[in-house]
């Protein structure tokens, strides 16, 4: 219930400054006043980390979450650390007569990854084929994260077009300029976040079924 508050808050502000643009006398200046800016979204996927030093016996099964389940053995792991970036830009210019200000909004964004780690568990003997299995496993659990962002990409390149598409807006201030310019960003990568986390995470829950489990033992022997 925490959260409510301020996102009313952001809600009106949003709103007082939309109503506040749409009826200003000045907006066919600032049409013309306020510099361009370009949008954009931009992708970091880091290289991955393989990290062979845990064991399923130690902490590889803390890392996973999979502590209360002591009978369940963790020999693989991947782990990504999400990277949600962004600038927004006012592109301002200040009326002839000091009566207000333009600005022209644009959005630069980067999603992506701070971090793509793969844990193996130490004790399985290289080139076996159950760590064959398991690092094939864990390999699709990375492009997995990869792939999201390109399918993605064009569709998150669209809602910010749609937001920051050029429109120009009036204030009185530089302040109030710069607070409508923010809180407009804040709530639109605040969104882009959400469906990022919440869609990329759902697609490598569906990967770890116990069928996935079944076929990698089966491939194996054990």
């Amino acid at each position: 219930m925490r959260h409510l508050l301020p996102l009313v808050i952001l809600g009106l502000m949003l709103m007082h400054g939309v109503s506040h643009a749409a009826t200003s006398a000045s907006e066919e200046v600032c049409a013309k006043l306020a510099p361009h800016g370009s949008n954009a979204v931009q992708l970091a996927i880091p290289g991955i980390n393989l990290d062979e030093s845990h064991s399923t016996s130690e902490d590889m099964a803390v890392m996973s979450g999979l502590y209360n389940e002591p009978h369940r053995s963790i020999g693989g792991l991947t782990t990504a650390q999400p990277l949600v970036e962004y600038v927004v830009s006012p592109n301002m210019a200040i009326l002839p007569d000091r009566s207000g200000v333009c600005v022209r909004p644009s959005l630069q964004l980067t999603l992506g990854y701070s971090e793509l780690n793969v844990y193996m568990d130490r004790e399985i003997p290289r080139a076996s084929c159950i760590y064959n299995a398991i690092f094939a496993h864990e390999m699709h659990h990375v492009a997995i994260y990869k792939d999201y962002l390109a399918k993605h990409l064009e569709q998150f390149r669209g809602l910010v077009d749609q937001k920051f598409n050029g429109r120009t807006y009036f204030f009185p201030s530089i302040f109030e300029a710069k607070q409508y310019v923010d809180i407009l960003g804040q709530i639109l990568v605040q969104r882009i976040q959400s469906t990022f986390f919440s869609e990329v995470f759902a697609e490598q829950h569906a990967l770890d079924t116990l069928g996935e489990y079944t076929r990698m033992q089966s491939e194996c022997g054990h």
